[in-house]
């Protein structure tokens, strides 16, 4: 018995040609079917449709591909700082499609050629819309010029603010000279006495210069609006009775001695000047002292040491094998042994341009002084109308020198050992000049008040500090002294020293050798000792020595006259009367 097999079999659908071909099933196998994607047009049956769809030999297919038209398409998007804008851009341009051709397939996924075909845009309509964005600043016209004319479509930068440059701090730069003396070769010979630096300063140093920082720059968004640049610190320097601020050069100056020390209140700088330095001692530790102001020691100075002071030294301890210099007077309350002590060094004290410009002052001065105290016989003898003519006239006679020391102080301060800079120099040669020809400048007293003022504000002159230079010793041996003033020694003992003052020399315990010489008089308690030791004390024909006991081998000269006294005596008043040397 033979049985009859039946054969299932799906259908297939095919594009050829843009024309749609079906081959229906066979049996019990699948339809074919249909499914049109974007931009195809389908029609079965006269009925468009735009799913998936069943498909036979006796249905009526059409299908086309459709062409399109889009439109330009522009997005503006500006950054959260408003610094930068950005054009993400499409052209207008017409899609041509054309439909693929397909092998027979059950499922056929209708699919298209596609080809963009642009248009050139209008580059004013892309001005127009990024205007209608506000956008305003930094429009980059080249690149949108360049855009439109190639068609390009991407994202673009199309504009692009100015970014705001930001203020910097102002700043205080240090014009201390402060010598870094850490950093030495090994193979050196290391100074220890001199590795510490005290800071200290004199009137007319510069202590330091305000660097302004910059203010900033505006910056400019690319809708338009400006951006203000960050804020910086600011630094406002106060002048005080220590220091003046120079608007002019921006300099910190010192006006005295002594050490400077910063202080701050929010913006406001200024600074203190410590007119003393305190030490427990000097000694490798604290290395030598060189010091525009006061030292006070509260212990000795050790051997070898030195220190410099430009106005007074206390020491409350002993000085050994050491130097000690001071501006002004020196106090030692311990014992000076073999050292070398000088006081009232005014080469230490004033070595500042003050000095000499006060010369110049004092001649002016004189000058008003002249001018209040000149006759109206003498204007009118010499046919003096005007106050210039005044100043003329007493230029040439009575005050000739003035214009004499204007010229020798600006050669001194030039050539000598000043701490002057230019700008001062150039200062004081423009407020001196209207005594050096342009005396048409000066109208009145006044101007000259004013001319006066100015130079001591430039140069810091205040009164002439009074300069005593006077040493105060407890006891010395093997020393030698140096004073500007007098030497008062109130301990028992003054061994083998020697002395020179300007002043007077007291010497309230024993003097046993050496040389004592003053400028005006001598008294001492106690001279030389029994066996004899060999001692020279000297003053002037108008000064005088007193004292109390005397042994020999003391030699005393007043001025040409002098005497050696061979046995002891007591109450010796020396002095010359009449050409004479008396002991009474």
């Amino acid at each position: 018995m033979s049985e009859n097999i039946v054969k299932n079999e799906d259908g297939y659908v095919w594009i050829l040609d843009e024309k749609v071909f079906v081959k229906d099933p066979i049996g019990k196998g699948i339809p074919p079917v249909l499914n049109p994607h974007d931009g195809v047009k389908l029609i079965v049956n006269g009925i468009e449709t735009k799913h998936l769809v069943m498909v036979s030999e006796k249905d009526t297919i059409g299908v086309e591909a459709v062409h399109e038209e889009k439109e330009m398409e522009i997005d503006i998007e500006i950054s959260s700082d408003n610094l930068k804008a950005y054009m993400t851009f499409k052209p207008r341009h017409t899609i041509k499609r054309t439909l693929k051709d397909s092998y027979p397939i059950n499922k056929l996924d209708i699919s298209v050629h596609e080809e963009e075909i642009y248009k050139k845009c209008d580059v004013n309509e892309i001005f127009n819309i990024i205007n209608e964005q506000g956008i305003v600043y930094g429009v980059k016209e080249e690149l949108i010029r360049e855009i439109c004319e190639k068609n390009k479509k991407g994202k673009f930068l199309i504009a692009e603010g100015k970014q705001p440059i930001d203020a910097t701090d102002d700043n205080l730069e240090c014009l201390l000279n402060i010598t870094d003396k850490k950093d030495i070769n090994e193979n050196e010979n290391i100074d220890y006495k001199n590795l510490i630096t005290y800071v200290s300063v004199k009137p007319g140093d510069k202590i330091a210069r305000l660097i302004r920082g910059f203010s900033g720059e505006e910056g400019m968004s690319v809708l338009g609006t400006p951006i203000k640049p960050k804020e910086a610190r600011r630094i406002i320097v106060e002048s005080n009775k220590n220091i003046q601020f120079d608007e002019e050069t921006n300099l910190i100056i010192a006006k005295k001695h002594g050490t400077p020390e910063r202080k701050e209140n929010g913006h406001v700088i200024t600074f203190d000047i410590r007119e003393k330095l305190h030490l427990n001692e000097v000694s490798l530790k604290t290395g030598n002292i060189n010091f525009k102001g006061d030292v006070d020691v509260m212990g000795s100075v050790h051997e070898d040491m030195k220190v410099i002071a430009t106005n007074n030294i206390v020491i409350l301890g002993d000085v050994s094998f050491s130097k000690l210099y001071s501006g002004n007077e020196m106090v030692v309350k311990g014992n000076v042994v073999s050292s070398k002590l000088v006081s009232g060094d005014t080469s230490i004290a004033l070595k500042s341009p003050a000095i000499e410009v006060q010369r110049i002052i004092l001649e002016i001065e004189k000058l008003i002084s002249n001018i209040k105290n000149i006759s109206r016989n003498e204007l009118e003898f010499y046919n003096i109308t005007s106050f210039p003519d005044t100043i003329f006239y007493l230029l040439n006679t009575k005050n000739r020198s003035l214009a004499c020391t204007i010229y020798d102080v600006i050669r001194n301060l030039r050539k000598g050992n000043y701490d002057i800079d230019d700008i001062r120099l150039y200062k004081l040669l423009e407020k001196s000049k209207c005594f050096l020809g342009n005396y048409g400048e000066i109208t009145d007293l006044e101007y000259i008040y004013d001319v006066i003022e100015s130079i001591k504000n430039t140069f810091f002159v205040e009164d002439k500090r009074k300069i005593t230079g006077n040493i105060t010793l407890m006891g010395v041996l093997n020393s030698e002294i140096q004073s500007y003033g007098n030497v008062i020694i109130s301990g028992n003992t003054c061994f083998n020293t020697k002395i020179y003052a300007s002043g007077k020399v007291s010497i309230l315990g024993n003097l046993r050798g050496g040389n004592v010489e003053s400028e005006k008089s001598v008294e001492i308690n106690k001279v030389g000792i029994n066996m004899g030791s060999k001692t020279f004390i000297r003053v002037p024909d108008k000064g005088f020595i007193k004292m109390r006991i005397v042994y020999p081998d003391t030699t005393i000269m007043i001025g040409r006259h002098s005497y050696k006294f061979i046995s002891h005596q007591t109450n010796i008043y020396a002095r010359v009367v009449k050409n004479k040397l008396i002991f009474k």
